[in-house]
């Protein structure tokens, strides 16, 4: 995986960044450019934007569980 920057510490995975271009990485049609551009990239000092794009990425990562398990089981497949 390419994060936009390197991860040395569990710190540097606090805002959400790294963990959305990882999850963009695994299925670039579910996390698609449109969903990364909603977790912002400016968040290492301000606690309430880690929060909301942890928040995004917990849900997409829910929707995303959700929907790939039905899909397993013949339902339909969300594709982004």
């Amino acid at each position: 995986f390419a994060p936009p920057s390197p991860c040395a510490s569990p710190q540097d995975l606090a805002s959400g960044v790294a963990l959305a271009h990882v999850l963009h990485s695994i299925d670039a049609s579910w996390f698609n450019e449109t969903w990364l551009g909603r977790i912002r990239d400016d968040a290492e000092d301000n606690w309430r934007l880690k929060v909301s794009n942890l928040r995004k990425v917990l849900q997409s990562i829910l929707e995303y569980w959700q929907d790939v398990s039905v899909g397993v089981r013949g339902g339909p497949r969300h594709p982004g």
